[in-house]
């Protein structure tokens, strides 16, 4: 390996991502650090040391040779500059929280999170990376995971390919814990409820899932009921599994459908769309090996009809 850059990726200190090595991470190579603590996988960890954009004390090393001491200063530059075929726009999105790797969106109804051949703008990555690229920011936007057209609340969204990386690795060891709140049709009775139903698609309809044990993907979701109701309760549920539609099929199969939910069995005559809220996500933040939870309050929606109904 070379170790003089036909491009100086450190020129720009906007770009720079800056780590020190701690006692307790000390005496390990710089490749075992980044693969093991940072969770970069090994294609990743090629593709930096390739393109120079990891230095180690201001300089740049070979991963396999060098170990490291307490205080070394290890330096990334995650802005790549990739091509995206969506076009930036600007849109008034409510964050939740933001750093240089790291944006959390509060999602509202009636939005696309990606563009369609239909609808090549208003989404939220039409207006992430318009806010993305004001900030000097290149790489393409990526959301972690996805809600649904009318679902609302919070959305994780990576801002470079390693955050997407390490807060994928999350999902796959089940370390991100997702909650929403959600208003129902009738008496839910118990108290606590957890469904583990494979769902899978339906022959008639390119959109809508259903619960099958032959051809279904494992799906598992967590219920607890605020607030019970004679036509109406309000419930609490968590995600295991990420499928889709998987909270509005599980209701739907318990008889208890979504507010709204017309595609599962639910009514639309006290609110116009599904009564599901991202209402709390728990996660770790890249670089800084900090659990964070995030919340998104009610939107007005919904609140109404916490006000009328419970």
């Amino acid at each position: 390996m070379r170790l003089k850059p036909d491009i100086d990726h450190f020129k720009n200190k906007e770009e720079i991502t800056s780590y020190r090595i701690s006692d307790e991470e000390a005496g390990v190579t710089l490749y075992t650090f980044l693969k093991n603590r940072l969770k970069m996988s090994r294609k990743f960890i090629r593709k930096m040391g390739r393109e120079y954009r990891i230095r180690l004390n201001c300089r740049y090393v070979k991963f396999t040779e060098v170990k490291l001491n307490s205080g070394d200063l290890i330096e990334f530059n995650l802005n790549f500059k990739e091509k995206t075929y969506y076009d930036p726009a600007p849109l008034d999105l409510d964050i939740i929280y933001e750093d240089r790797h790291l944006l959390v969106i509060n999602k509202p109804a009636n939005m696309l999170v990606h563009p369609t051949p239909v609808e090549k703008s208003n989404t939220i990555v039409n207006g992430v990376l318009y806010h993305m690229r004001n900030q000097g920011n290149y790489n393409l936007v990526r959301p972690i995971h996805r809600l649904d057209r009318n679902t609302t609340g919070l959305l994780l969204i990576a801002k470079n390919q390693y955050a997407h990386n390490y807060i994928t690795h999350q999902f796959q060891n089940n370390n991100i814990h997702r909650e929403y709140l959600a208003f129902v049709h009738g008496n839910v009775e118990f108290k606590k409820e957890s469904i583990n139903a494979p769902i899978g698609k339906t022959r008639d309809s390119l959109i809508k899932r259903k619960v099958d044990h032959t051809l279904g993907k494992r799906a598992v979701t967590h219920i607890k009921v605020v607030k019970p109701g004679g036509l109406i309760s309000l419930i609490r549920v968590k995600l295991e599994t990420g499928r889709t539609h998987q909270i509005r099929v599980h209701l739907s199969h318990l008889g208890h459908p979504l507010l709204g939910d017309t595609l599962y069995g639910g009514e639309d005559i006290l609110i116009k769309r599904p009564a599901l809220h991202s209402y709390k996500v728990t996660c770790c933040l890249p670089f800084k090996h900090k659990e964070v939870t995030f919340k998104a309050p009610l939107p007005v929606d919904m609140e109404k009809l916490k006000k009328q109904l419970i």
